[in-house]
């Protein structure tokens, strides 16, 4: 499809018509068709029954030389010119008196709403390089386009709107990447604008759109009201005197007309620009000129290359001379006629490049794709776009865009080779992580948003003996993998909400598996996002940790074992003292007067209300119901301390205690009965000379979640931990006791802090003077244990 015509093809004759009655003014194919249309089938009726406005801006229209086109009606009936029939392509001369919804479905979504907007609410708009979808015949390609549309009234109301457009994709595909010359090339676009402004019938300003605000110098607030030749000065080129005011010319002659050539535009600030295009009258019911429409286009740019003596090499210098493609220009001879500096330095060649003819310069294209875009551009008027490898000296990767223009073709091209590396290495990559997907033994998925399924890899095949054709397409709740599990749809639909709102879900979940299997996995949903913050897709992940909690549990046993070995120990030794005492009172009581012996007795019978004692605290050390319960911080460190109370006393450790709250706090009492039991042994063995323990209790928060809780604090003045053994402590069989310890203690405590969504903390020094080391655990007041 070939977008853009030479704008320097001549336009129909708008002042010789056969008729003066004749309401449809212009001799081109468009006019004819225009004059035989059955407008009585559409919404618009007989072109009998047209308004003047309607007349006014289809003469305008048809006798513009530049693509000009009308939506006339809520239907938005399309009216074209002979410079557009090539936009319309192949449903040329279907598309007229059609509706534009109905021509253009491929690029309705892309400007149906602001030719919609533009008809609703009056307003003008402008579009530099609008990208707009264009079915060329041979598929939907993108074109950009100067893109303008102004709307026309009939009695002060919205009628229809009028347009023009201009075809920029060679200059956007060629400015593409270019940083360095993007400002140079968006001021020759922007210069490409057309410019519309309305006067009454005694040539004063009605309205003006931004491009003539633009081009003018004046606002349509300050132009309103004033002559047009006070807004519109224009000059004669050559002479420098007023050129006739195109007003006047429309009133004289009550027909379209067009500005002389080498007209200059006198802003208003001084400076100055060449234009060109036509006017138009404006009539009424009854033949009455009522107003002019002016519309014009800055040529500056255009002129001055003319008068430099190559219109299109200079032009074409302009902009490309600092670009980073290379540009050539080739007449229908297949002469090169001009290159930019880029080009030659790009294709290496020897000698100037510009009068030498193409096929002999470059004769490695023969039977490549530069032959077939090359020449159909050259005879058939069709652009082209495509990569190719260009053999021989060169060996080099070329993306190429080649334009038919009036003299030949432009060809633009860049060296892309380093980017088709890239691309490969890319496609390599790709290549690896997909293996590495597809391989991973780890259950790896991607969803869309809203849960369905796009992918999944082998290994989450697995685990239900599916395929990938039974889940992709279905919602991530309903596939095999939750089906056999009680509750688990219903816990996705949650994950996916959580995971919309832009945060990652984990949990533990267990699965069971069509066979009865039960295997626990660490689930997780993560949200990925787009450039803008918006959730695109969903990332599922299953760790099959069955095996891991069951050796954690394993672990959690064996040091609850040896737990009760050392707790037995130190029963043992606590009991050991008043039997003693018994067996020794007992014997004294024998051999003893009555007084003295019943004085004996009392005193064993105190020692084995003692061992009562110690009994009943052992067996209320590990007694724990199935469900959390509440307890206080005096509950929860009697039990611990009554156990050692022998061992502090031997072992000369001062125990200082304060409990400055009594709130209690709801847990497993023999799990966190546990935790203060390792640690207060840890504290008594970091004090084998004696020293200070201190037990603390308060009200505090966690600094991160702010819940509130219970702190509980053991501290001791004891010999302190090593730094470097302090980032281990909490991990499994790390131990600093050698063969007497295990290395599960912190460990098992650390797994009991977390099942209640508590923390524990350490801080620990080995300065002279300020030895010691400080625990402190910190439980929720309701830390939904589970």
């Amino acid at each position: 499809m070939r977008l853009s015509e030479p704008t320097n093809v001549p336009s129909p004759d708008c002042g010789d018509y056969q008729s003066a009655g004749a309401r449809i003014v212009g001799k081109g194919e468009m006019a004819g068709l225009v004059r035989t249309y059955d407008w009585a089938s559409t919404s618009l009726g007989p072109i009998d029954n047209w308004s003047r406005e309607l007349v006014a801006i289809v003469n305008l229209t048809l006798c513009s030389h530049i693509p000009a086109r009308i939506l006339w009606g809520p239907d938005l009936v399309l009216i074209y010119n002979d410079s557009y029939r090539s936009i319309s392509g192949r449903r040329h001369p279907d598309a007229l008196g059609k509706p534009a919804r109905e021509v253009f479905k491929e690029a309705w979504p892309a400007v149906g709403p602001l030719l919609e907007n533009a008809y609703t609410t009056g307003e003008t708009f402008y579009f530099d390089k609008l990208r707009v979808p264009i079915d060329t015949g041979g598929g939907v390609r993108d074109f950009y386009l100067d893109y303008t549309y102004c709307p026309v009234f009939e009695n002060g109301k919205i009628a229809g709107l009028f347009g023009l457009l201009q075809d920029v994709t060679a200059e956007v595909v060629a400015t593409h990447d270019l940083r360095e010359s993007e400002a140079r090339a968006t001021r020759v676009l922007e210069s490409i604008g057309d410019a519309v402004l309305v006067t009454d019938v005694n040539a004063r300003v009605m309205s003006m759109n931004p491009v003539a605000e633009r081009l003018t110098g004046w606002s349509l607030t300050e132009a309103r009201e004033h002559r047009l030749d006070e807004v519109f000065r224009i000059l004669d080129e050559t002479t420098r005197q007023p050129a006739e005011s195109p007003a006047e010319k429309v009133r004289r002659l009550r027909t379209v007309v067009g500005l002389a050539n080498h007209t200059i535009l006198v802003r208003r600030d001084g400076t100055e620009i060449s234009i060109d295009d036509s006017g138009a009258p404006v009539f009424d019911e009854n033949g009455r000129l009522t107003g002019i429409v002016l519309v014009f286009r800055d040529i500056h740019e255009r002129r001055n290359a003319e008068r430099e003596g190559s219109a299109i090499a200079n032009q074409l210098s302009l902009v490309m001379d600092a670009t980073t493609d290379g540009v050539l220009c080739l007449d229908r001879s297949w002469k090169i006629i001009y290159r930019n500096p880029r080009a030659q330095e790009i294709l290496q060649v020897t000698g100037e490049l510009t009068g030498r003819q193409f096929w002999e310069a470059f004769p490695e294209t023969e039977g490549s794709p530069y032959v077939e875009h090359y020449y159909r551009a050259m005879d058939q008027g069709i652009p082209g776009r495509f990569e190719a490898f260009y053999p021989g000296r060169l060996q080099a990767w070329f993306s190429v865009v080649v334009q038919p223009a009036d003299y030949g073709i432009a060809i633009f091209f860049r060296d892309i080779t380093h980017q088709r590396q890239e691309t490969e290495a890319l496609r390599d990559r790709e290549a690896r992580l997909n293996a590495i997907y597809s391989t991973s033994l780890e259950y790896i998925g991607l969803l869309t948003p809203d849960g369905t399924v796009i992918d999944c890899n082998s290994g989450s095949l697995d685990f239900a003996g599916n395929t990938r054709a039974e889940v992709v397409g279905k919602h991530f709740a309903c596939t095999p993998w939750f089906a056999a599990t009680p509750g688990a749809p219903e816990l996705i639909h949650r994950a996916i909400a959580c995971a919309n709102s832009g945060e990652t879900f984990r949990c533990e979940l267990p699965l069971i598996r069509p066979n009865g299997d039960t295997l626990l996995f660490d689930f997780s949903l993560t949200p990925v996002r787009d450039a803008n913050g918006a959730v695109v897709f969903l990332v599922p992940e299953g760790r099959d940790i069955t095996e891991i909690k069951r050796t954690e549990a394993a672990l959690l046993q064996s040091e609850k074992l040896a737990s009760v070995g050392r707790l037995a120990s130190s029963i043992a030794h606590e009991i050991n003292n008043p039997l003693e005492s018994v067996m020794n009172l007992i014997y004294l009581a024998r051999h003893a007067p009555p007084a003295d012996a019943e004085r004996y007795l009392e005193t064993a019978d105190q020692e084995i209300r003692r061992v009562s004692i110690i009994a009943n605290q052992t067996l209320r050390f590990h007694k724990q119901g199935s469900k959390p319960q509440a307890a206080t911080s005096a509950d929860l460190f009697s039990t611990v301390m009554s156990i050692y109370e022998g061992r502090l006393h031997n072992a000369r450790v001062r125990v200082e205690k304060r409990f400055r709250t009594d709130a209690p706090v709801i847990c497993f009492q023999g799990d966190v009965r546990q935790v203060l039991n390792n640690l207060v042994a840890n504290a008594l063995e970091a004090m084998p000379l004696g020293g200070r323990l201190l037990i603390r209790s308060r009200k505090g928060r966690d600094w991160k979640t702010e819940r509130p809780g219970l702190v509980l604090t053991i501290a001791d003045n004891g010999a302190g931990i090593q730094p470097a053994a302090q980032k281990h402590i909490f991990d499994a069989f790390f131990t600093t006791k050698g063969t007497a310890g295990n290395g599960l203690g912190l460990w098992v405590c650390q797994q009991i802090v977390d099942r209640h969504h508590g923390t524990l903390r350490v801080r620990s020094t080995q300065r002279p003077g300020r030895n010691g080391t400080t625990f402190t655990f910190f439980l929720p007041f309701d830390p939904e244990c589970e």
